[in-house]
């Protein structure tokens, strides 16, 4: 746990691509750097930031300041999970998951736990009724929250995975594809038919197509 900057990340940063957005930055950042407490501090944002465009030399695409300001315009108060968005967590301190992800979840690292608050926050964010069946949780999302707020390995959180879908708690569909859904098993039985079924949320990749393929993962344990 320190504020020491890593080249690794450094190298991720520089591979992902020179348009990257505020929360990609901070999504990587938050993943793989391992600070205590919630969130990233915005002068270790800062410290990554600074390097990142000073090795993109004349191809940056935008100034320090300017990222920072980029960075304000992604903030939301809202207390719940949306696409894109960054959340003030602390003083200082922002995070791709709002703060009470952070509460709830913190050192958390049962998976049925994570996939209960995700799809309550995904339901919200649709404006489903109550008594509307809860919509799936890509399995992306919630093996990277198990990552960041569990404070798990990747393998580790697929493992933790693997045994609450084995111990009939989870369902996975399909079980085997990193892009699968996931729900409660006791909620499967009153959700919609796969038609009508709420689709995966993905975050944007600033500089290519949606998603965030496994093979990006900087540091992979």
């Amino acid at each position: 746990m320190s504020d020491q900057l890593q080249p690794r990340i450094h190298d991720e940063l520089v591979r992902r691509g020179r348009y990257l957005y505020p929360t990609d930055v901070v999504d990587v950042i938050e993943r793989f750097h391992g600070v205590a407490g919630p969130g990233v501090p915005r002068t270790v944002v800062r410290g990554y930031v600074t390097e990142l465009l000073d090795r993109l030399g004349p191809r940056a695409p935008y100034t320090v300041e300017r990222f920072e300001r980029i960075l304000d315009g992604r903030i939301t108060d809202l207390d719940l999970w949306i696409p894109d968005a960054l959340y003030e967590v602390g003083a200082d301190r922002v995070s791709v998951y709002p703060a009470h992800w952070h509460r709830t979840l913190g050192g958390v690292r049962d998976p049925a736990r994570y996939v209960e608050v995700i799809a309550a926050d995904l339901a919200a964010t649709k404006g489903a009724a109550p008594d509307d069946p809860p919509p799936p949780v890509p399995r992306h999302l919630l093996i990277d929250a198990m990552m960041v707020l569990g404070g798990t390995s990747r393998p580790a959180a697929g493992g933790l995975l693997q045994t609450a879908r084995l111990d009939g708690r989870l369902v996975v569909e399909p079980f085997q594809n990193p892009e699968a859904d996931v729900w409660v098993a006791d909620a499967v039985s009153h959700r919609s038919t796969p038609a009508d079924s709420v689709p995966s949320v993905r975050p944007t990749d600033a500089a290519g197509p949606p998603g965030r393929p496994a093979e990006r993962d900087v540091g992979r344990p």
